[in-house]
């Protein structure tokens, strides 16, 4: 099938168009995704990019993320809608999004993510997780290097988030620190597993990581706890820079 996918955007400045994720839900295949990634295009001023894109069935489609982690010089943009249109039933999607995706901007998010409205299912709920990591006590447990995590639940993922921006003061990761960080996605419903890791980036990038807890909100009483008392380093502990815990 080939579908259509419309963006209206109104760039900061001239900018590289970021990728876009849409995620769907198919009952013979389970949770699945198609991205789209144009890193060439530059857009100017107020803009529509159409984007088309030749998949199989993509079932339910029940949410779209949109990214601009990682794209070079990115200096920000306001996302206006984003319309989905399947090319052979016509059928039809459409958010209105009506945000920004800066870090200098006061979201501060780099990755949006928006549920599809319709009459025949209940629009899921949005959610600000804090995601708080642990770092341990020990001689060289803190880190300098880009930190990045996946939240799984039982509805899907929320995709590779970089931790960017902690709501702790001063420098993030260090020893004995707990830095919190707030990850908007749509409803995963109960989590099951994290991802966690770093880049390696400079001296002695290694950590020693406690524990990540998450929790659905800041006002949220209900707190998923996974625990690794180890080393997030090449060559200590797992010997992975990478590792998957689940909930206990």
């Amino acid at each position: 099938k080939k579908v259509d996918s419309t963006i209206t955007l109104i760039p900061a400045s001239n900018s590289t168009f970021p990728l876009f994720t849409v995620k769907f839900r198919n009952s013979a295949l389970g949770l699945g995704k198609i991205s789209v990634s144009e890193p060439a295009l530059t857009v100017h001023s107020s803009s529509c990019y159409l984007a088309q894109v030749e998949t199989g069935d993509l079932g339910d489609v029940y949410k779209i993320r949109v990214s601009c982690d990682g794209v070079p010089s990115f200096k920000g943009w306001h996302l206006k809608s984003f319309h989905l249109e399947e090319l052979h039933t016509k059928q039809e999607l459409k958010f209105e999004c009506n945000c920004w995706l800066a870090l200098k901007r006061e979201d501060t998010e780099m990755v949006k993510e928006f549920p599809t409205v319709n009459e025949d299912h209940k629009t899921l709920p949005v959610y600000k997780y804090v995601v708080s990591v642990h770092i341990g006590n020990c001689w060289g447990a803190e880190t300098f290097a880009n930190v990045y995590i996946t939240l799984y639940g039982k509805r899907g993922d929320t995709g590779v988030r970089k931790l960017h921006t902690s709501l702790t003061k001063g420098r993030k990761f260090q020893r004995n620190k707990v830095d919190s960080f707030l990850v908007e996605a749509v409803s995963l419903s109960h989590l099951q597993k994290v991802v966690i890791g770093h880049d390696g980036e400079g001296y002695g990038a290694g950590m020693y990581l406690k524990m990540v807890t998450v929790k659905e909100s800041q006002d949220s009483d209900e707190e998923w706890v996974f625990p690794l008392w180890n080393w997030l380093d090449t060559h200590m502990g797992l010997c992975e820079t990478v590792c998957e815990i689940a909930t206990v």
